[in-house]
């Protein structure tokens, strides 16, 4: 049987089965969602939604936020050297560009950063996430410039009130990985506050790929009592550092070749880098009652990441360090109400929104003439938007959102040059007179974009257990500043539509979804490496993505969980008989998760990624593409007391595979690995 109708089948079996009520044991618990719902749950979502909470990320034994999230249906983990740093999560066969088509939100605050990096998904602890909301196809009204393939909304761990908690995790595995985590958080009437601490060490998985990272986070809320009970003020400080290596691609020979070859180096010893990332923030909610909730949010992200690439032994290492430094300031202004008209109540919400975005890119060095060069640039935003939720009775409700937005981008580029003033004395001779070397302007271009986003939706619940729905989208993405400094003359925003249409099943032991869905993008950004000009422009052709997801969710019986997924996509460009580079159209995740009594849980896993054509060859006929393959995990876990013993094997086959390849070089991912760790719950 095909790998994707399998979840419809079980599906199928689990409607036909009788709709018995099931004991408490048996049921799955209703989810409750931040995103905009007629009932507050994921089953009036007009768009294809999963949540993963806190129990689901402690019962699933990944390794990291990207191999959590790959697991999702229509979500495909793309990662060069199997670790969440420089990891990325496509959802809906965006391909490369996933990086900026995808919005990864924490607390509402984007960890997309303004250039080509995206979002550094390993400065975010499992054990300090709430729950997961993963939004397809929605969040352009909300969210605005990127939200194209839909948003991954971390919702992390506010303080606990009361008495002093803690956690204590430890794990250790292959590859030399060693890490320790800490939080303690307590209250004392209306303050109440939260610290975690974090270490990890590893050595990699190939050769020149270590990593190292140190995270602190400190987050403060005040509940003030009386006459100020209506407020809520939280503010957050967090910091970030890491190092790591760049071990670089290797050829396709090496690839299919030994373990060796797959896990050494084809970089300098020396090229890697480091990261420093401090984010604060500041959020006030204020409860008027029958006149709605006001939040204002104020956010500021500074980031650094020194870095070396192609290092040359023959030149000082000063001469080839590359230095990125980007800031970010976000203001944002909502208020909510709910209100009773027509027989029906009704959820409206409005918000106004302020960027300001720096940013600077340093290569080669400070002082090399004429090869020390310079970007710098801003990138300021504000934009308005409102959204609500009516209710229609009949078990109908539309969701309807409009969002205007306006963008200014400003960049230009230096050199380290030289520039001198020459004595004219009598023929043949020309003395140079005095020389300045300074950074000189190359170019310069400024923009203003203006843009458009739309949400229109409906859900029909037909009965206590189901639910249909069907969404249009409209959304946009501009050029980020990475994107500015190799521009063609004419590049401009992508604007894109999504159309979806649904339904959901859930009884008390069964949960089912399906979605159908069409993506079509006009002026795709992406970056023209085939060509030979090597710079971003935009597709002249339109992309359309056309696909279907498929998730199941089953309590077979008190002890016995059976979760499962999958995802097909055809991302063509339109016209053509060609497919989006690095997009596997099938993808598929099994899990099987066994519990003999309350302390003893065991998960056995399976992950599937079709295959996919090279990120360089969007006509399909250059490379060979990278073959699909299916992985295997499995975990265990032990409770004692406060204690709970866990131990797994990730790639339990030893399947040798890769997520990323460019001109038929290859980016292998960690075989088989071993971990084992231990967390204890302080009280």
């Amino acid at each position: 049987m095909n790998i994707l109708f399998r979840p419809a089948f079980a599906g199928l079996l689990c409607l036909l089965a009788p709709h018995a009520r099931a004991d408490d044991a048996l049921r799955l618990d209703e989810v409750v969602i931040s995103a905009p719902s007629a009932d507050d749950t994921l089953r009036t979502v007009p768009h294809g939604v999963s949540v993963i909470t806190a129990g689901d990320i402690e019962r699933a034994g990944a390794q990291g936020l990207g191999d959590l999230l790959g697991r999702e249906a229509g979500l495909n983990l793309q990662s060069y050297f199997g670790r969440d740093k420089g990891a990325t999560v496509d959802m809906r066969g965006l391909g490369a560009t996933a990086v900026s088509n995808v919005l990864v939100l924490v607390d509402g605050v984007r960890l997309n950063a303004d250039d080509l990096s995206g979002a550094d998904l390993s400065s975010v602890a499992l054990s300090q996430v709430e729950r997961i909301e993963v939004l397809r196809g929605a969040g352009a009204v909300r969210y605005g410039d990127g939200a194209v393939g839909g948003i991954v909304h971390i919702r992390t761990r506010r303080p606990p009130s009361g008495e002093l908690t803690g956690r204590v995790d430890l794990r250790s595995g292959a590859w030399g990985l060693r890490e320790v985590r800490a939080s303690a958080g307590g209250g004392n009437g209306p303050l109440a506050l939260g610290l975690s601490l974090a270490a990890q060490d590893s050595d990699g998985y190939r050769r020149n790929d270590a990593y190292r990272a140190r995270d602190a986070a400190v987050e403060l809320s005040l509940l003030p009592e009386g006459r100020w009970s209506f407020l809520d003020l939280t503010l957050r400080a967090a910091r970030h550092s890491d190092e790591y290596g760049l071990p670089g691609p290797v050829s396709a020979d090496a690839f299919r070749g030994s373990r060796a070859q797959r896990r050494a180096s084809t970089a300098s010893p020396f090229d890697g880098g480091r990261t420093e990332d401090r984010t604060l923030g500041a959020r006030l909610r204020a409860d008027f009652g029958a006149a709605g909730l006001s939040m204002l949010q104020l956010d500021r992200r500074d980031r650094d990441n020194p870095y070396f690439i192609g290092v040359q032994s023959g030149l000082p290492p000063a001469d080839q360090r590359n230095l990125i430094e980007s800031g970010r300031r976000d203001l944002k202004l909502t208020h909510e109400l709910e209100f009773e008209a027509f027989g029906g109540r009704h959820d409206v919400a409005v918000g106004h929104v302020r960027q300001w975005s720096d940013y600077l890119r340093q290569e080669n060095g400070e002082t090399v003439l004429d090869s020390s060069a310079r970007r710098s640039g801003e990138l300021n935003g504000r934009a308005l938007w409102a959204e609500g939720v009516f209710r229609l009775g009949g078990g109908v409700s539309v969701n309807a959102g409009l969002r205007r937005d306006r963008a200014e981008s400003r960049s230009e580029g230096r050199r380290y040059s030289r520039s001198c003033q020459y004595v004219f004395i009598p023929f043949p001779v020309v003395v140079p007179g005095s020389c300045v070397d300074a950074f000189r302007l190359t170019d310069a271009q400024a923009a203003v974009w203006r843009n458009r986003a739309s949400e229109l939706g409906a859900s029909w619940q037909l009965s206590e257990a189901l639910t249909a729905f069907v969404s249009e989208s409209r959304h946009f993405r501009n050029p980020n500043i990475d994107e500015l400094a190799l521009a063609a003359p004419d590049l401009r925003p992508q604007r894109g539509r999504t159309r979806e249409a649904g339904l959901r099943v859930r009884t008390d032991t069964v949960e089912f979804g399906a979605t159908a869905y069409r993506m079509r993008i006009e002026d795709e950004i992406h970056f023209d490496s085939a060509s030979g000009l090597s710079v971003n422009r935009n597709y002249a052709l339109p992309t359309v993505r056309t696909g279907v997801e498929l998730e199941l969710r089953w309590r077979i019986r008190p002890s016995l969980l059976w979760v499962a997924n999958a995802g097909y996509v055809q991302p063509r460009f339109e016209g053509m008989a060609a497919d989006v580079p690095l997009v596997p159209r099938r993808t598929a995740h099994t899990r099987v998760e066994w519990s003999p009594d309350a302390r003893i849980r065991l998960n056995f896993g399976a992950r599937h990624a079709g295959r996919r054509f090279d990120g360089n060859d969007t006509g399909n006929r250059s490379f060979a593409p990278l073959p699909s393959y299916t992985v295997f995990d499995l975990a265990l876990s032990v409770r004692s007391g406060a204690a709970t013993w866990s131990a797994g094997v990730n790639n339990l086959f030893d399947r040798a595979y890769s997520t990323i390849a460019y001109s038929s070089t290859y980016y292998p991912m960690p075989e088989r690995t071993a971990w084992m760790g231990v967390s204890w719950q302080l009280e």
